[in-house]
Parts: C-alpha cells; structure tokens; sequence
C-alpha cells in the first residue's frame, strides 16, 4: 500500500482499523484522480468506458419456402438487437435488382415470413438489425432466392 494511505489510517487499537470497504472509500475520496496513488494503494481502477458500439451485420442463416409467394428467412440471433428489418428486391431482367422493399419489423430471428411475393421470381434478400447503442446496424450480405 502506498506510503501516503498508510500513514494517514494506520491506528494502534486493531478495532479502530479500517475495514476493506471503509479503506476503498477512504482511497476513492483521497487519490485525487491521480491513477498512480490508486493503483499504489493495491486497488484496481475500474473501467468507465461507455463507448458505443454498433450491433455486428446480421448472417442470413436458412431461407425456405413458406406458402405460396412467401419466404421465410432465418437470421443468426444478434445481441441487443430488439428488431430485425428484412428486405426484398426482385430480380429484374439481365440481373438487376429491383428496389428494396420492406417485410417489416421482427422481433425474432428464427422465423421472419417476407410476403407478397410473385412464385417463380427471383429475389435478393437481406436484413439489419435495429437497437443497440447506435440504432442499427450494416444491411447483412444479400442472399438469392426464387419464390415458389
């Protein structure tokens, strides 16, 4: 312990000793935020970083028929996410996508139905994810798929 702290609470009457959790509080109110005298004093500093983060991009895990013109798509569960958003583009002639349209907003990643779909089209999918600290998430890597 540091020279400085031990000086100031060493007592001769062991009853009259700073117990561990009087001594952190004697040692958080006397250190000055000086990060040498805590560590000195045989105590860890504990971490104040509130940085955010964004949630990582969604995997598209598995996408099955469901009914007729409709997709069910499964996603890698992601935490901190409280929604997942999928997308749809059909593919148009010659390879190019369509626009993006919105399934809208599910709260589960193991069964997100995408409907509306015209059977034998083909489409790209893909999804973010939204919560977390900074709201939502990258567009996960988009997937093919022909409705039926």
């Amino acid at each position: 312990m540091n020279a400085i702290f031990a000086n100031s609470i060493q007592t001769k009457d062991p009853a009259r000793a700073l117990r561990p959790r009087q001594l952190a509080g004697y040692v958080q109110a006397n250190h000055g935020n000086d990060m040498a005298k805590l560590l000195a004093s045989g105590f860890d500093a504990v971490s104040t970083n509130n940085a955010q983060q964004p949630l990582p991009k969604p995997e598209i895990t598995d996408l099955r028929h469901g009914n007729s013109g409709q997709i069910l798509m499964r996603v890698a569960p992601i935490a901190n996410a409280r929604n997942y958003e999928p997308q749809c583009a059909l593919i148009g002639p010659g390879g190019t996508p369509g626009p993006w349209v919105s399934a809208g907003l599910f709260s589960n990643s193991r069964s997100m139905p995408v409907n509306a779909l015209t059977p034998g089209s083909e489409y790209l999918f893909r999804v973010r994810a939204l919560g977390g600290s900074t709201g939502s998430s990258d567009w996960s890597d988009t997937r093919s798929h022909r409705s039926m």
